[in-house]
């Protein structure tokens, strides 16, 4: 049994994925989406529609942050701050991979995948420069993506996604007859 968890928290695969802002994210976004419904769920002192229409929209709202998160703010983030990256900097690493997701590519790789991938780059370049493994400096380039992910998580987590999710959740719930018009509720009875 020990050795069995041993075996998963050192695999390679894990550790990367732990180092990763993005992964992170995901599953803390994906835990609350999860976890937030479920304690409202299992709240006594509420009533059965507030706690259905609680959980929904929390679960709702947490998923529509993630999917903007992922899908919008995390890709144009990345491409932007990379491609800025490498037109203030004259550093190889910008000159050789034009956008982040092939230098996460190349930087996964191992070591004779690493040279493979430079001699290729270099097959297709016309003239000029030529790149070689020493002078590819990983982590500044590692640094761009992880610090694009940060501001990313930052802006797009508490700034854009609570705007852009605000309009698409209503009318998801009033498709599920959880959100009605005022209009629509019952009026209160007066004692």
């Amino acid at each position: 049994m020990i050795g069995a968890v041993q075996n998963i928290i050192s695999n390679p695969t894990l550790y990367n994925m732990t180092q990763s802002t993005i992964t992170q994210i995901t599953t803390e976004t994906c835990l609350k989406a999860v976890g937030r419904p479920s304690f409202i769920l299992m709240d006594k002192d509420i009533d059965t529609q507030t706690k259905k229409y609680s959980s929904v929209k929390e679960f709702l709202y947490q998923m529509t942050c993630l999917g903007i998160y992922l899908a919008a703010v995390m890709p144009l983030l990345k491409k932007c701050s990379f491609k800025l990256a490498g037109k203030l900097s004259n550093e190889d690493v910008f000159k050789a991979f034009k956008s982040s997701g092939d230098f996460l590519k190349y930087h996964k790789m191992d070591e004779a995948g690493k040279i493979a991938k430079l001699e290729e780059i270099n097959r297709n370049l016309p003239t000029g420069d030529k790149f070689i493994k020493e002078n590819i400096d990983e982590n500044l380039a590692k640094g761009v993506v992880e610090v694009s992910s940060i501001i990313g998580s930052v802006t797009g987590l508490a700034i854009v996604a609570p705007i852009a999710s605000h309009p698409l959740i209503h009318p998801i719930m009033k498709v599920m007859g959880l959100d009605k018009k005022s209009s629509e509720k019952p009026q209160e009875v007066k004692k």
